[in-house]
């Protein structure tokens, strides 16, 4: 392991013997390993209160603590009580065989004895911190793991092309790149180490979208409502940009470009931003957001995602909508709702019949 990664690993020691703590964190985990960010507690109380506080890579945890027989033990039930991923290393110098199976049984990494030469038995700590980290780095935790597979969906929505660090079930932190991600980590001095960083989601530039050209998950589209060769605007256009959201909504999900002609030339927003109340790039998400509340349902706004690209000094912006687990309709003018599906790189509505069987096949309704 890199210094760094060593400076940045967070750490819990539980150690009653104020000379022994002493010597350990200061001489030897500090000066002579290199780790910056230990803190410590005297029993298992103390150990409560600090994780309370914060969250830790590793916990390294006395057997006995001020003569409580379960000291260790009660560090480890407190760890498994709350379903933290740290690791927990029993460092002790009452090394007996019973103690010993008991605390693998409960869930402890490493199980170390004091009864060997401080110089032994601290490489042996430092050995075991690293063999440790390099494990979950490599293999992570599936009960993350199994999180990140149920929760994918609302994740995709909320840190979409995002890395996240995910640990006991939760998110610690986002950002752009995985290297941002870390740095903030380490930061805010959160664990770094074993939290399990996914990207979630799959954002690419929108010029590389481009190239690959309309398909059933991409459709382009020169406008939202400006009618270039009536160089006007005419609103009822909305309905074709809306028509895609709700082909793709009822299919598996897909992109739609707005400000792209069918052949990749860059159109851009500008007609459109003319066309709306604060004519900017919010004035026009905001427009096109209200038109998919008002005529596809507010329940589906949490499948699609807007964002904008400036290319070759032209914006241009891209709808990426998820699949939905329910069928969405397109409400038109006079009440009258239609049903859309993608088929090749169109939009195609279904009559009465086939919506119906498509509805039972596709979303397992009848």
């Amino acid at each position: 392991m890199k210094d760094l990664e060593t400076k940045n690993v967070q750490l819990l020691l539980v150690e009653d013997n104020p000379r022994y703590r002493q010597l350990l964190e200061e001489d030897w985990l500090k000066k002579r390993f290199g780790y910056q960010n230990v803190d410590t507690a005297r029993n298992a109380k103390q150990a409560e209160e600090n994780l309370n506080q914060r969250s830790y890579d590793v916990i390294i945890a006395d057997m006995r603590l001020d003569s409580d027989d379960a000291g260790g033990f009660a560090v480890l039930n407190e760890v498994k009580k709350r379903n933290i991923t740290s690791v927990v290393i029993i460092l002790t110098a009452n090394d007996t065989v019973e103690d010993c199976r008991q605390a693998f049984r409960e869930g402890a990494w490493d199980y170390i004895s004091k009864s060997m030469k401080d110089t032994d038995s601290f490489d042996e700590l430092h050995k075991s911190i690293q063999d440790a980290i390099s494990y979950f780095n490599r293999w992570g935790k599936r009960e993350d793991e199994l999180w990140l597979e149920e929760h994918l969906d609302e994740l995709v929505y909320q840190y979409n092309g995002q890395y996240v660090a995910i640990l006991n079930n939760s998110v610690l932190a986002t950002a752009a790149t995985e290297e941002k991600l870390k740095q903030e980590l380490a930061e805010r001095k959160l664990p770094l180490f074993l939290p399990m960083i996914r990207k979630v989601g799959d954002v690419r530039p929108i010029i590389e979208l481009i190239a690959l050209g309309e398909s059933a998950a991409l459709e382009f589209k020169s406008t939202l409502r400006w009618a270039v060769k009536q160089n006007r605007q005419i609103d009822d256009l909305q309905y074709q940009v809306l028509k895609t959201i709700v082909a793709f909504l009822n299919s598996e999900g897909g992109t739609l470009l707005i400000g792209i002609e069918d052949d990749g030339t860059i159109f851009g927003l500008e007609h459109d931003i003319a066309c709306v109340k604060n004519k900017n790039l919010d004035g026009f998400e905001q427009t096109l957001m209200n038109l998919i509340h008002a005529h596809i349902g507010s329940k589906f706004a949490r499948l699609i995602r807007v964002r904008f690209e400036d290319i070759e000094n032209k914006q241009v912006c891209a709808i990426e909508t998820s699949k939905s687990n329910q069928p969405a309709y397109l409400l038109k003018k006079g009440g009258v709702k239609e049903f859309y599906i993608r088929e090749g790189n169109g939009s195609r509505s279904l009559d009465i019949e086939e919506a119906i069987n498509y509805i039972q096949m596709h979303f397992n309704l009848r």
